[in-house]
């Protein structure tokens, strides 16, 4: 992993955000009339079916050996089955806004994670600082959304179950960057196939899907979220993990909240705030302070 920082990752990183944070508005429409463990059992066999087909045209191999298919396993179970399934659920009792904004406690995990799972990304005040500033963004994000919602036993428990998708996701990250085999689209179709054969029983077992009546637009906004937040989220989460680290994919949950806000506004009708454009500047700097290198003098000659 080199430290410099070139455009395209940082396209990337803005790519993921756009993905990752306009799955809440399609998650909102989605659960009007799918159950929730549905959503995630068919956004998660879409994505499988988008990235392992990639992968065989383009002459990737998928992993050998048992212990490969048990870390994507693992994987699969934590960055896929838990979150989507507790994002699909709690989107029912909150606005897509606020469940994206939640998303952003994700680097904070992802430091502390890193620090202790890696060794190349050890912790340091610079990017506690970073992190700070952009957590102030998040602050002002979250405040001006709950200010607003009648707090109930529900509301918290949503909540905690959104806090808990963000440290999944973080630990998520670390367990990529650890993975010997860093082919993207190898790793990330052997993830989604696994989450895939753990969540279709479930949800079959559990919510019978075969009762539900879906609506056009509940059925587009799962596909959308195959396509798009699910398969190719995947395969840009794994190779930019790869090449940049756990803890620079990580700031892309400062933009998620932004992306979730603009999608939930524009086609879910959900308020803007004033406070929301407060925090932006907290959540440049943040990215900003957290990335920036300190320069190295050159000697005198």
């Amino acid at each position: 992993m080199t430290d410099n920082r070139s455009p395209l990752h940082f396209f990337y990183l803005f790519l993921l955000a756009l993905f990752w944070g306009s799955a809440f508005m399609f998650n909102k429409v989605a659960v009007d009339s799918i159950p929730p463990l549905t959503i995630a059992a068919g956004r998660i066999f879409i994505g499988a079916l988008i990235v392992t087909g990639l992968a065989l045209k383009m002459g990737a191999k998928l992993p050998r050996g048992r212990d490969q298919w048990v870390q994507c396993l693992v994987i699969g179970i934590l960055g896929n089955v838990i979150p989507f399934f507790l994002v699909s659920w709690a989107v029912q009792h909150v606005q897509s806004a606020l469940a994206a904004i939640c998303m952003s406690l994700m680097p904070l995990f992802t430091l502390a994670l890193a620090h202790v799972m890696t060794h190349d990304e050890k912790f340091s005040v610079q990017k506690l600082i970073g992190v700070i500033f952009g957590v102030l963004g998040i602050v002002s994000l979250f405040y001006g959304t709950i200010r607003e919602v009648t707090p109930s036993l529900t509301l918290y428990l949503a909540l905690f179950g959104l806090l808990a998708t963000s440290f999944f996701y973080a630990l998520c990250g670390v367990l990529i960057k650890n993975l010997k085999n860093k082919n993207p689209l190898s790793t990330s179709a052997a993830m989604l196939i696994m989450a895939s054969v753990v969540i279709i029983p479930l949800a079959l077992m559990l919510e019978h899907p075969w009762t539900a009546t879906p609506t056009v637009d509940a059925l587009v906004a799962t596909v959308m979220l195959g396509v798009f937040s699910t398969g190719l989220a995947a395969y840009v989460l794994f190779h930019l993990t790869h090449i940049t680290g756990a803890v620079f994919v990580s700031y892309n949950t400062y933009l998620i909240p932004l992306v979730g806000m603009a999608a939930g506004y524009i086609w879910l009708d959900e308020a803007l705030k004033s406070t929301y454009f407060i925090s932006i500047c907290f959540i440049f700097t943040g990215i900003y302070l957290a990335e920036r290198r300190k320069s190295v003098p050159h000697p005198v000659s």
